[in-house]
């Protein structure tokens, strides 16, 4: 997943705490059957586009994978985040959201973060909106469904320096 957050200031000060992350991008298991998960394993890197809606300005981009193979446990989910500072250029005029924080967007217990990791597997996504209700994509079929990230599409024309 990929998550971005407005610094208001210069990013180089920035350290993302409080609700001001909105996420980007998600990428989920590529197939779910009584054979298991499958995972796109042999991608070395991820190429996305963010929302055409977002304003120009310096951004923290977070990139986070939840390991899920102790995920049956409360608690057994693991996080590995990587960040970024980034600056947008030839923005929109959008006001991103919902905001989450970050760490705090997910608790041990969630349906998306502590899961049954013997079939049947639901996959959800994780993240939670404004009113705090946790916003689920539930795949019950052999394919997954790729999950719409931000509902303004892709962008054209941002400029990553």
């Amino acid at each position: 997943m990929a998550y971005l957050a407005k610094a208001p200031g210069d990013v180089k000060s920035f350290k993302g705490d409080g609700n001001v992350w909105f996420k980007i991008w998600q990428k989920g298991a590529t197939s779910i059957s009584a054979s298991g998960v499958t995972w796109d394993v042999s991608s070395t890197q991820w190429t996305f586009k963010l929302p055409s809606s977002t304003p120009s300005g310096q951004y923290l981009l977070r990139m986070e994978h939840i390991g899920l193979h102790g995920a049956s446990g409360t608690g057994g989910a693991q996080f590995y985040i990587s960040c970024a500072q980034i600056n947008v250029t030839g923005g929109g005029n959008g006001n991103p959201g919902p905001l989450v924080a970050l760490p705090g967007a997910y608790r041990p217990n969630d349906p998306a973060i502590q899961i049954n990791i013997y079939y049947p597997v639901v996959s959800i996504s994780p993240g939670r909106n404004s009113e705090r209700t946790l916003l689920m994509e539930y795949v019950f079929s052999q394919q997954a469904t790729p999950h719409q990230a931000h509902p303004s599409g892709a962008a054209s024309g941002l400029t990553l320096v």
